[in-house]
C-alpha cells in the first residue's frame, strides 16, 4: 500500500515538473538554475523525513512516512511541519535497493522526491513532539 502511494507521489511530482518545464521562464536558454525554486514555491519538504510534495499534496494525503504528524486535511500542520526552504532533490524509485538512499538514510521511506538539505530550523513544537515520541532526527542536530 505504501509503495503504491509512493509511486503515486512520484507520478504527481513528475506531472508537476512537466508543467513547470512548460513555464515560459524555463524556455529561456540562460536562465539561472535557482529560478526553479522561485517557480516552485508551492513545493515543500517534511521537516522529519524530507519528503518533497506540493502543499496541496501534503494537505490531501499528509506525509506517507510520518503519519503520526497527522498533516492530512490540516493546512496549519502542513505549514508547521513542512518548509519550502530546502536544497537539492533526489528522486527515489526503489528505496530498498538504492545505495544513495542508504547513504542518505532514506531506505525505509516510500518512493518519492526528497530534499537533500533542509535549510530551516524545525519549530519547537515539532521538536517537542518528536522528543515525546522518543524520536531523534539526525539532520536536526547539525
Amino acid at each position: 500500500m505504501d509503495r503504491q502511494r509512493g509511486q503515486a507521489n512520484v507520478a504527481n511530482i513528475m506531472q508537476h515538473m512537466d508543467r513547470v518545464a512548460e513555464a515560459p521562464a524555463h524556455k529561456e536558454a540562460n536562465k539561472d538554475p535557482s529560478d526553479f525554486v522561485a517557480t516552485n514555491k508551492s513545493m515543500r519538504c517534511c521537516f522529519v523525513c524530507r519528503l518533497v510534495k506540493s502543499e496541496r499534496q501534503f494537505i490531501e494525503a499528509g506525509c506517507e512516512n510520518c503519519a503520526f504528524l497527522q498533516m492530512d486535511e490540516d493546512r496549519v500542520r502542513v505549514q508547521d511541519y513542512t518548509t519550502p526552504n530546502f536544497s537539492g532533490l533526489i528522486t527515489v524509485m526503489d528505496p530498498t535497493t538504492s545505495w544513495a538512499t542508504k547513504w542518505l538514510h532514506l531506505s525505509k521511506y516510500v518512493p518519492g522526491a526528497y530534499a537533500l538539505v533542509v535549510n530551516d530550523d524545525p519549530p519547537d513544537q515539532l521538536r517537542d513532539l518528536l522528543e515525546d515520541r522518543g524520536l531523534k532526527i539526525a539532520h536536526f542536530d547539525n
